[in-house]
């Protein structure tokens, strides 16, 4: 992760999930750099002052709420996310883009033979809660999504997975689809 970009968060229980707090090098946090949030309401539970909420809290909230499984989600800003520009509409703010059936997707543990794949696009609006409600349009349309990441364009991928150790791995991978992506345009 490069300086304060992106963002980390656990959840702990049903109810709650622990985020990096806002402006946080993640290079350097310890454990002071959490902010305790509900899953339901997006509130901020616990803090300890001065930390304060990342801006991008909603969009680490919907997907807790959204994917019962996801119990570590990160979100990063990558060169190659970047790079990777779809002309997502702004209305209905999402899209559905087809990724190559490369071999890491094998670390989504997806292990069909060159599956046809979608990833979940997302415009990037100004208004990270509208982003957040986006998702939440999207996940509630597409029940069967298959895949444990979403990407918010010219923004970065949020990645989830069942701990911390899936999540990173899901991370690695779509760090390199992307890079794979960006090379081929």
């Amino acid at each position: 992760m490069f300086a304060t970009a992106g963002n980390l968060s656990v959840r702990i229980n049903p109810e709650n999930f622990w985020i990096t707090a806002s402006g946080k090098h993640k290079g350097k946090v310890t454990s002071e750099d959490f902010v305790e949030v509900s899953v339901k309401s997006g509130e901020v539970v616990s803090a300890k002052p001065p930390n304060k909420a990342s801006a991008e809290t909603t969009i680490h909230q919907a997907i807790y709420s959204q994917f019962p499984e996801a119990n570590a989600c990160l979100h990063v800003h990558t060169v190659s996310s970047n790079l990777l520009n779809f002309n997502t509409p702004k209305n209905p703010g999402f899209q559905k883009v087809p990724i190559p059936p490369i071999e890491i997707i094998k670390a989504f543990g997806i292990w069909d033979e060159k599956p046809a794949l979608e990833m979940a696009v997302f415009y990037n609006f100004g208004s990270v809660p509208e982003i957040s409600k986006t998702i939440r349009d999207f996940a509630n349309a597409d029940k069967s999504y298959p895949l444990p990441f979403l990407l918010v364009e010219e923004h970065g991928p949020t990645v989830w997975g069942k701990d911390l150790e899936e999540a990173n791995r899901h991370l690695e991978a779509v760090v390199f689809l992307f890079d794979v992506m960006a090379r081929r345009r």
